[in-house]
């Protein structure tokens, strides 16, 4: 039998309890810096090549 494409079935991701994430603590926080600091040196040397 074909399946009921007329409902949407919501994604398990969609979920609460799927987005169990971890506090922030001084260290990670150290540690989205220096990703957020890599990621902009990134795009200044991409927008010079472009």
């Amino acid at each position: 039998m074909q399946e009921n494409y007329s409902e949407f079935k919501v994604p398990s991701f969609a979920k609460p309890e799927a987005y169990n994430y971890e506090a922030i603590t001084s260290d990670s926080k150290s540690v989205f810096d220096e990703l957020n600091a890599i990621s902009e040196e990134i795009e200044k040397c991409r927008l010079k090549n472009c």
